[in-house]
């Protein structure tokens, strides 16, 4: 009789550690869920941090004389001044380790894993007749920010942002939906001159002189964004 009920007990038992451990599972597929959207929401608004920074630190660095000849990520010399200089936060720079995008090697990242570049953009040259390779570099005025390997939902949300209030000189925004720009085809929209201050050959290098306002529309940044291999990028060009 006294077993009878021990076993009866420890059924009881049994079926309650089961329901507690079912909870316990549901509530963590749920928290894991949670913490993700909540680490690619907090990623998505460090992005847009970095850039506005980023972008504010370059001007005032070479507002004096607003030549951003010197301004390269992609040598030594340049990743030295832009470290120096502290243009970009530290946590976004990694001297041991780099990535190749496009072709150029970076040694500075965005929170998702790709590489940054910061440089100066020769389609800005100030001197009129200056061949983009003779070496003009003092007359250069643009500089652009490229975030690369963007997953497809971040270039969304990075696309359809107003940058016009988070980022100052804002000339051009543009839209890959792959991280190569050298390919034909792969330019998917430009984001016209806001500040009214962008060259005639800027606009000119949008596909069919296809522009639109900022923040960009849902609906074009979905289309822009089309990259299912999560290599999106996204170039912000300022002046």
């Amino acid at each position: 009789m006294n077993n009878l009920e021990i076993k009866n007990e420890s059924g009881r038992s049994m079926i309650e550690m089961l329901g507690v451990l079912a909870i316990i599972g549901v509530l963590s597929v749920g928290g894991i869920a949670g913490y993700s959207k909540a680490m690619l929401r907090y990623r998505v608004n460090k992005s847009i941090e970095q850039v506005s920074l980023i972008s504010q630190n370059v001007r005032s660095f070479f507002a004096s004389q607003r030549n951003y000849g010197g301004l390269d990520s992609a040598n030594k010399n340049g990743l030295s001044l832009i470290k120096k200089a502290k243009l970009v936060p530290e946590e976004m720079i990694d001297e041991n380790n780099s990535i190749v995008e496009d072709g150029f090697t970076h040694n500075i990242f965005t929170p998702f894993g790709g590489g940054v570049g910061l440089w100066n953009d020769q389609k800005g040259l100030s001197v009129e007749g200056c061949a983009e390779d003779s070496g003009c570099l003092e007359s250069i005025k643009y500089f652009q920010i490229n975030f690369f390997r963007l997953p497809q939902e971040v270039c969304i949300e990075l696309a359809t942002q107003d940058w016009r209030s988070s980022a100052m000189g804002l000339a051009l925004l543009e839209i890959w939906n792959s991280v190569s720009l050298d390919l034909p085809g792969e330019y998917s929209v430009c984001i016209d001159d806001p500040t009214g201050t962008i060259e005639d050959d800027y606009v000119s290098a949008c596909p069919n002189g296809t522009t639109v306002p900022i923040p960009v529309p849902l609906d074009i940044a979905v289309n822009a964004c089309n990259c299912p291999n999560n290599d999106c990028t996204i170039i912000w060009l300022f002046k």
